[in-house]
């Protein structure tokens, strides 16, 4: 398994590891110390939620993998963990395909906007019902061993000012992810912004943005609630995530503890984390209620105008990733589908 390169410590990284992946003898067997990255902070709900795999992991291999969380980007930042992982500068990370736009399409065919994304749990079960079914969509994860698969919760759309219908949001500089969204969002009339989580508080403090796009437990993560007024009451979108592990540190591992990471990889594994995240998610969109915010209910007309938006970017989106071999609109209509029966 690969060592930590010089590079990676020169990045401040002093910690006591002296390799990823590293491998040490033990009196019976070998030890494995293994790192994972993720770009939120470790002390949230999901960070914990990981570290709680984590510990399972290294008690039921009796302490001979042992994995070290590295949380808010100080192992890889979320624009380089896919190459890093890939190159075993870090063993496992947690990729969010947006920072990747383009790179993953057919995963992120659910951040097609206005699918009808109810919940955490029902775009898991998407996104686990295109994997069986789609060779294709296998295809963009070839190079790494992938553990578990699940989306954000559903993506809402706020503002510092209180909105009553689309056309309120018309000229707003509104951030949002890569995308589809980003699309729908311009055709709307705003004028999209891209840019860092980290950044939208101060951005929306100078008023150099009016709004963003994003999930509940994102606004509560960056105290965002304090500068915003109203949530739009559309369900705009959601994003996958897939947590990915070198292919090398996978095959170094014994089979019988490549055993207890298949108990945290699949569905069943997924759901876990889609589970806590709508419950969380759920209780921060409370909190953020209570604190004054108002959702703002839009007109019908309204809604059937989203729709129309986002069904032309779906059409175009199928079009742009068809070939001779795939059709992505098949692909897309599936998706549509899954949505339909996993609806709550």
């Amino acid at each position: 398994m690969k060592r930590i390169s010089a590079l990676i410590l020169a990045l401040a990284l002093t910690f006591a590891l002296a390799s990823c992946g590293s491998k040490e003898q033990g009196s019976t067997e070998d030890y494995y110390h293994l790192t994972f990255s993720m770009h939120t902070a470790a002390d949230t709900p999901i960070g914990r939620q990981f570290q709680a795999m984590f510990d399972d992991i290294e008690a039921k291999t009796d302490g001979h993998v042992k994995i070290s969380l590295f949380g808010s980007g100080t192992l890889a930042s979320s624009t380089d963990v896919a190459d890093m992982v890939s190159d075993g500068a870090c063993d496992i990370g947690w990729l969010f395909t947006s920072f990747y736009y383009g790179q993953y399409p057919l995963t992120d065919v659910i951040s097609v906007p206005g699918q009808g994304a109810q919940s955490c749990v029902q775009g898991t079960k998407v996104l686990w019902d295109l994997w069986e079914q789609y060779p294709e969509m296998r295809d963009e994860w070839s190079n790494y061993k992938v553990l578990v698969m699940f989306p954000n919760p559903v993506n809402y759309v706020y503002t510092n000012t209180e909105i009553d219908s689309l056309d309120d949001l018309n000229g707003l500089s509104i951030r949002s992810p890569s995308g589809g969204i980003a699309e729908v969002l311009g055709d709307l009339g705003c004028n999209v912004i891209s840019m860092s989580p980290n950044d939208i508080y101060d951005g929306i403090s100078k008023n150099n943005i009016q709004g963003y796009a994003l999930e509940p437990t994102g606004v509560a993560d960056y105290s965002l609630g304090e500068v915003t007024k109203s949530v739009l009451d559309v369900e705009m979108f959601q994003a996958p995530f897939v947590t990915i592990m070198n292919k090398d540190t996978w095959n170094s591992l014994p089979p019988e503890y490549q055993a207890v990471f298949e108990e945290w990889s699949g569905l069943d594994a997924s759901l876990k984390f889609a589970e806590m995240w709508d419950a969380t998610a759920e209780g921060n969109m409370q909190d953020l209620l209570d604190s004054g915010c108002v959702m703002a209910e839009i007109p019908e007309e309204d809604r059937e105008r989203f729709q129309q938006v986002a069904g032309a970017y779906a059409s175009s989106w199928a079009e742009q990733y068809s070939t001779d071999s795939f059709d992505a609109y098949e692909y897309y209509e599936s998706c549509q589908a899954a949505y339909d029966r996993y609806a709550e």
